[in-house]
């Protein structure tokens, strides 16, 4: 068996691809499963990916429980990280955090305080003073005036400070110390991280502005005395500094690699970003087909719309709703489940008879359900893209077997990713 560095389960697909992503790109080899059930494959970096952003309470606790039985239960690993979203949307009843946190503890029950470091500082993504900062556009914003977390269709961000945020998820609502920035500038990290390691609360937060800030988280995990791996909660910076640390190359560039046909996008995401993203790919010439959402009437001519487009080969673009004030959200937020079960019968359609060759599915709360209905059980990287999500391949018996595929959280990604991904990242701009 190779020797494991981490071990990760990851509360959404798009996510964990970014793992995935930040390990390849230093020569590690990383391997992700859908399917807990299936076991770990051999890689230094091995995950599970699930849908736990978007589940509540008994749904939640088992996807979680399940993911962690296997991680667990590897003796080789360094860290186990519980991977979250950058912008850490969650609440009390949808996607708890700190629910997470309560069964990482079951799970490793001799390990004492979890450290939460959600900082991803290449994308924009700030911890200072406890509170969470993200970028938009050229400005950035505190979590609960960000103008798209704090409107997130189904976990709105109303608290910036993360001892609160988890204070209202954790059971008791604990007061969560934490250390902060000063700790960086002073020389001082490492004892306060020890310090708040030996403590008696369930967690404590880490600030990080920089990327130097997260390769001090990384070393402390890394060099962590404690019994079995060390824990943490956080995103792909995580990764992204441990990778730096302990990874086997210089970063590997992209290959440049255009489509090698028309390409197919399908998306659920309700993120402006992504709104944007689909309107430069349509103001580009692209295909746009509207999805129906379940529960509307369906005759399966959006279906033979996407694979006419495919047909004729143009690139198509299919969506369940197009930015925060698509008239299809006026009854609010639909199943993840079954939105992703909708967009898996168009990459269905479009992959089993050749229409298509490259795939990308953007939206982290639906991708996972999309993927599953798809019968995607493993990934791995093949090839770098832009930061935010590498292009994989699946396991051999996947219906999207032999496709580029990229998977897209909702609010991340530079407006022509949909171009780049067709025409090769150095020829779209």
């Amino acid at each position: 068996m190779a020797a494991a560095v981490v071990g990760f389960f990851a509360d959404d697909l798009t996510g964990a691809s970014d793992v995935l992503a930040r390990a390849h790109r230093h020569g590690l080899d990383a391997a992700l499963v859908l399917d807990p059930a299936t076991g770990l494959p051999d890689a230094d970096v091995v995950g599970i990916a699930g849908t736990a952003r978007s589940l509540s309470g008994a749904e939640l606790e088992a996807e979680v429980r399940a993911g962690l039985v296997p991680i667990a239960a590897r003796p080789d690993l360094d860290v186990v990280l519980y991977k979250v979203c950058s912008t850490f949307d969650s609440s009390p009843t949808t996607g708890s955090i700190g629910r997470g946190i309560e069964l990482l503890a079951e799970a490793f029950p001799r390990h004492g305080p979890v450290p939460v470091a959600p900082a991803q500082p290449d994308f924009g993504r700030y911890t200072a003073f406890s509170n969470h900062f993200g970028r938009s556009g050229d400005a950035v914003h505190r979590l609960d005036r960000h103008p798209v977390m704090a409107h997130h269709p189904s976990t709105p961000m109303h608290e910036a400070d993360l001892r609160r945020v988890l204070g209202e998820q954790l059971t008791g609502t604990p007061d969560l110390p934490a250390v902060q920035l000063p700790a960086h500038a002073d020389g001082s990290f490492a004892r306060r991280w020890a310090e708040e390691r030996t403590g008696r609360g369930p967690a404590f937060v880490v600030d990080a502005t920089t990327e130097e800030d997260m390769d001090r988280v990384a070393a402390a995990l890394l060099d962590d005395p404690g019994p079995g791996p060390a824990l943490v909660v956080g995103s792909g910076g995580v990764m992204a500094a441990l990778a730096r640390r302990r990874g086997r190359s210089a970063p590997v560039p992209p290959s440049g690699a255009r489509a090698t046909g028309p390409v197919l996008v399908v998306s659920a995401s309700a993120s402006a970003v992504t709104g944007d993203q689909i309107g430069d790919a349509v103001g580009a010439g692209w295909c746009e087909v509207a999805v129906p959402l379940p529960g509307e009437d369906d005759d399966g001519a959006w279906v033979s719309r996407v694979v006419d487009g495919l047909r004729r080969g143009e690139h198509v673009v299919a969506h369940t709703v197009r930015g925060p004030q698509d008239e299809r959200l006026r009854d609010g937020p639909v199943s993840p489940r079954a939105v992703g079960g909708r967009l898996a019968e168009a990459v269905r359609a479009a992959v089993t008879d050749g229409h298509t060759r490259d795939v990308m599915v953007c939206g982290g709360d639906t991708s996972s359900h999309a993927l599953a209905a798809l019968g995607v059980r493993e990934l791995r990287v093949t090839d770098q893209f832009v930061p935010v999500g590498p292009i994989c391949r699946t396991d051999d018996d996947a219906v999207p077997a032999g496709c580029r595929l990229v998977l897209k959280g909702g609010q991340v990604g530079p407006v022509d990713i949909l171009r780049r991904f067709a025409d090769g990242l150095e020829e779209a701009r």
